[in-house]
């Protein structure tokens, strides 16, 4: 299995860098034509594309979508032809309702025959001819040619390592955030063409970064480690996107040290507002994964303790949420 990331508004923001070893994952025209920045990042070394040729909000795909899809692949056909190096994956339509999907996957194979087509349903049937991608937390384990997609589902705000585990046998694990479509969270209504709220470099490394090994955590009970504070504002606050640590133990801030020499890597200040439900608030001033590599390079473990007074109230990766989970 190999980990992509899905930019699937990536026609709005073409200069951001794939990690080095992801799949790329894009809508071909939803955000805007969406190929000059998928070139650009083939050229600098991403080697495995997969597209979502077409998207409609409410899932309603048929022989009407038929000629769009054709025009979209055969724009992405002329594409793949030029870079036979690189793995190119074509889902005509994202989440469709198609009971008998094969035809239309038939059709698309004819046109962009540089490409692997996959089959990607929202309530629709599976193809035994194609490769399917399945999507969200809920998604049984595909037993043939497959992809995993988080898409919809925050993958900062997920157990990666369980959902990886569980989807240890598809190809290529696609993680997500709400702001690689332009939303600020999960539960933003924003129209599409009204959308600001594009990813960071630093948000994508930090999504990236979820593919790594999380280690041992250990939480205390109604305490909550977030690596990416909820968004709000456009561009994000200083403290939105950073970690937040969320407990009933109160004090002027929390310490993060590393867990294997005890060095210090960060402090994070008390926030004035209380949690709705009483609970204090800590923010860090610097990204999770940040703080991990941090803990890396002084110590050799991403793992740290966050201490507050002379209670350790975790043990934790900083660049994962933990323990509790949104689903």
């Amino acid at each position: 299995m190999i980990y992509g990331i899905d930019l699937l508004g990536l026609a709005k923001y073409p200069n951001i860098d794939i990690p080095e070893g992801f799949a790329l994952g894009a809508f071909a025209n939803t955000f805007g034509d969406s190929l000059p920045a998928i070139e650009r990042a083939v050229l600098k070394g991403c080697k495995h594309v997969r597209i979502h040729l077409l998207w409609d909000d409410g899932h309603n795909f048929g022989s009407s979508s038929l000629r769009k899809m054709v025009s979209e692949a055969r724009r992405v056909n002329k594409l793949a032809a030029r870079y036979p190096g690189v793995t190119w994956e074509v889902s005509p339509f994202c989440e469709h309702n198609i009971a008998a999907p094969d035809p239309y996957l038939k059709r698309c194979a004819e046109v962009a025959e540089s490409c692997t087509i996959v089959n990607t349903p929202w309530r629709g049937g599976l193809s035994r001819k194609y490769k399917n991608e399945v999507h969200g937390l809920h998604s049984a384990p595909n037993t043939g040619s497959y992809n995993y997609a988080f898409d919809g589902m925050s993958s900062p705000d997920s157990d990666v390592p369980k959902i990886a585990k569980v989807h240890g046998a598809s190809e290529c694990l696609f993680l997500w955030a709400p702001q690689f479509n332009g939303k600020k969270t999960g539960s933003d209504s924003t129209p599409r063409p009204e959308r600001k709220a594009w990813p960071s470099q630093e948000l994508v490394n930090s999504v990236a970064f979820l593919a790594t090994k999380r280690g041992s955590v250990r939480i205390l009970q109604n305490t909550l480690w977030k690596s990416h504070a909820e968004q709000s504002n456009v561009p994000p606050a200083i403290k939105e996107l950073k970690p937040v640590l969320i407990t009933p133990f109160d004090a002027p801030q929390a310490i993060i040290i590393a867990a294997k020499n005890r060095k210090e890597i960060a402090r994070m200040p008390r926030d004035p507002d209380l949690c709705v439900d009483g609970r204090v608030r800590y923010y860090a001033g610097q990204w999770g994964y940040r703080l991990a590599e941090k803990a890396i390079t002084v110590s050799g473990s991403p793992m740290c303790e966050v201490w507050i007074n002379d209670v350790r109230v975790g043990r934790l990766n900083p660049a994962f949420r933990g323990p509790t989970f949104r689903e």
